[in-house]
């Protein structure tokens, strides 16, 4: 929900004050609001602007308190019974969001926010998301051409596990709303939990692009080049790893035996780094080199930890064509990278813990949390 929508039938001023929230200032607009109210007394329109500017401030008790005034004075209110319920759910206080949810769908049962406001009311609790998830599919229904009913309808999709479903609401609502960020950002992390970290590495460099302080887009940056990074340095550990334990069990047996421990093993290893590099540069093609710089320039280590890995491939791959105890001794280099490799990966993961941070989306007159998409790579 809009200011613009809260402060419908109201008198300039408050107009005024809802655009402000619009724009970022609510501070501002409770300012105006308080000129207002002093000269003309107290509106329906009034309360509840200043119960969403109070949300934009993240007053979640305070904005109850201004919402409850509304309903007071219009107890049939939609609107005033929405913005309720939403500062319900910022406090905390599921089972009265609920209610409140319900009476705004009562009073207008064609509204699409009223039953968005059903669906994240109900979503607190785990036992009702099946409820919750009807009540979005009904806001869908109601309002096929609100970018915003397919985003945060794709958001519960994404909160219920529900990857490629969460994907196709994101498609919709991008179609109508090809700008919209939150959108993006929350497609792309749903085509990072299904695997795709080139194809999502590249949208979150691109959120960056444009929004450089954008914390949360930057974490999930990291998560998708580092995911690459891990299995590549899963492979080959794994095949260094189980060189070294061919090479012990093999102590006693025939030489020609050599060979294939010191072969095999590499060997497959090199396959996975191949197969996991000819992916990610084919989802990030053409724009492989855009997103390598913006890794460069967002994930601190990123180039050395790169290099390592690089230089650990290109002595496993020397060690094929070595003798036998050559090649074994090269793949105590490939493993030693790894090692070194691995303490890096972990310095990044731990400069950017896993968190849900909170984001205010004052269009709606709501706080969503955008899921990060952390994921522990290999």
């Amino acid at each position: 929900m809009t200011g613009g929508t809260a402060e419908r039938g109201a008198g300039p001023t408050v107009q005024r004050a809802a655009a402000l929230i619009d724009a970022g200032r609510p501070a501002d607009a409770l300012a105006d609001l308080a000129v207002v109210e002093r000269d003309q007394g107290a509106s329906v329109a009034g309360h509840r602007v200043r119960a969403l500017a109070l949300l934009a401030l993240d007053r979640p008790d305070d904005a109850q308190d201004e919402a409850r005034r509304a309903v007071g004075l219009a107890p049939t209110d939609s609107v005033a019974l929405r913005i309720l319920s939403t500062a319900l759910v910022r406090s905390g206080d599921q089972t009265g969001a609920v209610a409140a949810a319900r009476r705004s769908v009562e009073a207008d049962p064609g509204s699409w926010l009223a039953h968005l406001a059903v669906a994240d009311a109900l979503w607190l609790d785990e036992r009702r998301r099946p409820e919750a998830l009807r009540a979005s599919y009904e806001t869908v229904r109601l309002a096929p051409l609100e970018p915003m009913a397919h985003r945060r309808h794709g958001d519960l999709l994404l909160a219920a596990g529900r990857q490629r479903d969460a994907q196709a609401a994101y498609r919709r609502g991008l179609e109508l709303a090809p700008e919209d960020r939150g959108a993006r950002h929350n497609f792309a992390v749903s085509r990072l939990r299904r695997g795709h970290d080139g194809e999502s590495a590249l949208a979150f460099a691109g959120i960056l692009a444009t929004d450089p302080t954008n914390a949360l887009a930057r974490r999930n940056l990291v998560v998708g080049v580092l995911n690459p990074l891990a299995r590549i340095r899963f492979g080959l550990g794994a095949g260094a790893l189980m060189t070294g334990f061919q090479c012990l069990v093999s102590l006693d047996a025939p030489s020609d035996a050599d060979r294939w421990y010191t072969t095999l093993p590499p060997v497959i290893g090199l396959a996975l780094v191949v197969v996991v590099v000819l992916r990610f540069a084919a989802e990030t093609r053409p724009r492989t080199g855009f997103l390598v710089r913006a890794a460069r320039r967002a994930v601190p280590g990123w180039t050395t930890t790169v290099a390592v890995l690089g230089a650990a491939t290109a002595v496993s791959v020397a060690g094929l064509f070595l003798p036998p105890d050559a090649a074994v001794v090269a793949q105590g280099l490939v493993f030693a990278g790894v090692v070194v490799a691995s303490v890096r990966i972990r310095s990044t993961m731990r400069a950017f813990p896993k968190t849900t941070p909170v984001r205010q989306d004052v269009d709606e007159g709501r706080t969503d949390r955008d899921d990060d998409g952390w994921g522990n790579p290999w």
